[in-house]
């Protein structure tokens, strides 16, 4: 992968295989969170009535 500029921001084209193996589509939000070692983990965002719908299935 690599790093693209692109109207003042920064982005990067996932893997579509990746994509693909972690359920992900798109409009699927994700976001970057670095671990202590400088790490950077890319996360899904669910979203809070994802979590009460799936408790209450």
């Amino acid at each position: 992968m690599k790093v693209v500029a692109y109207k003042g921001q920064y982005r990067v084209t996932i893997p579509k295989d990746l994509a693909e193996a972690k359920g992900w589509k798109p409009k699927t939000k994700l976001r970057f969170v670095e671990d202590t070692g400088g790490n950077v983990i890319l996360k899904e965002i669910k979203e809070k009535n994802d979590r009460a719908n799936k408790k209450n299935n």
